[in-house]
């Protein structure tokens, strides 16, 4: 099975984001083929750890680690803010963690400022148990909004995009379940990836 561990995006969320790609980054009115693939609204979601192929014999072992990584983890004050552009064919949106009025002193699940790219480490610990887990130097939490066709783009096509979109921010809210989801390479729409969720984890226990 191909896995990957996620935090799903509430409905107001996306109604938000929606809205506002579509006043700063509409069709343009321009002929022919559009020259970005936007990630449908069913298939955004923010990437803790990929997992990539992982034997399903293993996976209910898999399920009862991330249980228990999971639950060390307090509920995430999130909000979408900013965008970029990953190595010139990605468009993204930015994932910030809010810190509460009242947070407590710093530490694991304690509402600390990096407390989002510490459960993104902790779920890719519990991968690499069971898959090769590619894990990366740099925590960058984030939405992937749209990726450029196989037709050649403007230089700008990106950048501009993620400039129109830099002072975006989203209503914020509380991440307080992760998702384990299984993808299917060609299955979904459109030729797309299919997504389905194997297992769902509460934050902090339940």
């Amino acid at each position: 099975m191909r896995l990957f561990v996620a935090l799903a995006l509430p409905d107001d969320v996306q109604r938000h984001l929606d809205l506002a790609t579509a006043a700063l980054l509409g069709d343009e009115g321009r002929p022919g083929p559009h020259p970005l693939r936007w990630v449908p609204l069913e298939q955004r979601h923010i990437t803790l750890a990929f997992y990539g192929e992982v034997p399903e014999g293993v996976v209910p072992e898999l399920r009862g680690e991330l249980a228990r990584a999971l639950a060390g983890f307090a509920p995430l004050r999130l909000q979408l803010r900013g965008a970029g552009v990953f190595s010139r064919r990605t468009l993204w949106i930015g994932v910030q963690q809010q810190r509460p009025d009242d947070a407590a002193p710093p530490g694991p699940g304690r509402g600390e400022p990096d407390g989002l790219v510490t459960l993104m480490s902790a779920c890719e610990d519990v991968g690499e148990h069971f898959a090769r887990v590619e894990r990366r130097d740099r925590h960058r939490a984030h939405v992937t909004l749209a990726r450029l066709s196989a037709r050649r783009p403007e230089p700008d096509e990106l950048a501009g995009r993620a400039h129109a979109l830099s002072v975006y921010a989203g209503p914020p809210w509380t991440a307080g379940t992760a998702d384990l989801v299984s993808s299917r390479p060609g299955a979904g729409r459109s030729g797309g990836p299919l997504y389905e969720v194997v297992d769902r984890f509460p934050l902090g226990g339940g």
